[in-house]
């Protein structure tokens, strides 16, 4: 396994010294393939339609929160890691592969909206706890390149009330949510990236950007596509520079 802990100083300089409009070419395809409230069953379901048959060189997979938190979709833990393995499986059969664990929340939101957790703060953390230590061991045992993103982005402030936290909540959307990022958060997420293709597949031609509601952008310009302020998006901006 290959492990890339993107450092924050490369975040706050390299997100913002970037000039997307300057010498873009778009000669690498990025592609945006989250679609919300997405489970790793529901990736199972769509893997061939929406991935495979575009036979991308490079597959980027974030899945696990929908798992973890969704009321009518949260799976076990052995089974959250069998689907998981599933999809590695059948991924690197025809694509490289990165896998991304998933982003830290803010639990007392969560516990708002979630009448599974009985209000208990711990509980949803724990299950994204868990989550993650799946995805880390089944990237050291497929030897899979992994991006730490829960690790990086709690580098960065993790989900918090805050304005500037790169998660929505009540003071930059008006919302408690603490689930997904802004569009700061995305510029983070897509450096992430961007750093490790740069490091793992330099020469790429085309990446899969695959997952739930965090890959797709839920609220941020651009949702579903690779416009806007949305992870593939940036992405698709830097790899094109």
């Amino acid at each position: 396994m290959k492990l890339f802990k993107t450092t924050l100083l490369f975040f706050l300089v390299g997100c913002t010294t970037l000039a997307w409009g300057r010498n873009y070419s778009d000669s690498v395809r990025v592609y945006n393939a989250g679609v919300n409230g997405n489970s790793t069953t529901n990736l199972l379901t769509r893997l061939e339609r929406d991935v495979l048959s575009k036979s991308p060189e490079l597959v980027v997979l974030m899945v696990g929160t929908n798992d973890m938190l969704h009321t009518d979709k949260s799976l076990s833990m052995a089974q959250y890691e069998a689907n998981y393995q599933k999809l590695i499986s059948s991924i690197r059969k025809k694509s490289d592969l990165v896998l991304m664990t998933i982003p830290p929340i803010y639990a007392p939101y969560v516990i708002q909206r979630k009448p599974q957790f009985n209000g208990d703060e711990k509980a949803p953390q724990a299950r994204v706890d868990s989550a993650n230590q799946v995805i880390r061991r089944l990237a050291a045992k497929n030897k899979c390149t992994l991006i730490d993103l829960n690790a990086i982005l709690t580098a960065c402030g993790g989900a918090n009330t805050d304005k500037n936290s790169l998660f929505q909540n009540e003071a930059n959307f008006n919302i408690a949510d603490g689930i997904h990022p802004t569009a700061a958060g995305y510029q983070v997420i897509a450096t992430a990236v961007y750093q490790t293709i740069k490091g793992y597949k330099p020469g790429v031609h085309s990446v899969m950007c695959f997952g739930d509601s965090i890959t797709n952008g839920y609220r941020i310009t651009g949702q579903g596509t690779t416009e806007g302020d949305v992870y593939p998006a940036v992405l698709k901006r830097m790899l094109n520079l």
